[in-house]
């Protein structure tokens, strides 16, 4: 799966988690920007986790606040990084 594949899916997870959101979402939106509460980005994570079959430990957590940090930290553990 290539870097724009795992971003597809993202924002796949992040429409399916939140259908209300208009308009695009690209590698640089914002997950606040999205209206995604922490409750919101739990349930992302936890579908991200499902979906890609690995889990995001919680001190990358803080770290993932845009949907290239997600899609960089599923690419590298999915290279093995």
């Amino acid at each position: 799966m290539n870097r724009d594949e795992i971003t597809a899916e993202v924002v796949r997870l992040i429409r399916q988690e939140m259908p209300d959101v208009e308009g695009d979402i690209t590698s640089d939106s914002q997950f606040e920007e999205l209206g995604m509460d922490s409750l919101t980005r739990v349930d992302l994570l936890a579908a991200v986790e499902r979906s890609f079959g690995l889990e995001v430990p919680d001190e990358e957590v803080a770290n993932l606040l845009r949907v290239c940090d997600l899609t960089d930290f599923l690419a590298a553990s999915r290279a093995g990084v």
